[in-house]
């Protein structure tokens, strides 16, 4: 089992989670080159860390962004908003 982060666009969160089940381990879980991935970190075990770099500059302060975990199933409580506050 694992865990990474991901950022989507808001109405794009429940395609792209389920579009990772599909892509499967080797993927790390992610619909490779998928545009609809803004940001994400890979795929990480117990007591492991990692992090995420990317810029906001395409981002709107407006927009509706979710965070979340494209393990299978993990979505389904493991997500969050992204907020960009100015």
């Amino acid at each position: 089992m694992g865990h990474n982060w991901v950022l989507t666009d808001t109405n794009d969160f429940m395609a792209v989670a389920q579009a990772g089940g599909a892509a499967g381990p080797a993927a790390g879980y992610l619909p490779e080159g998928d545009s609809r991935v803004i940001a994400a970190s890979s795929m990480i075990g117990g007591g492991e860390t990692t992090s995420v770099t990317f810029s906001i500059s395409s981002l709107a302060a407006s927009g509706d962004y979710t965070f979340f975990c494209s393990f299978p199933g993990h979505y389904a409580i493991m997500k969050g908003s992204f907020k960009i506050i100015d």
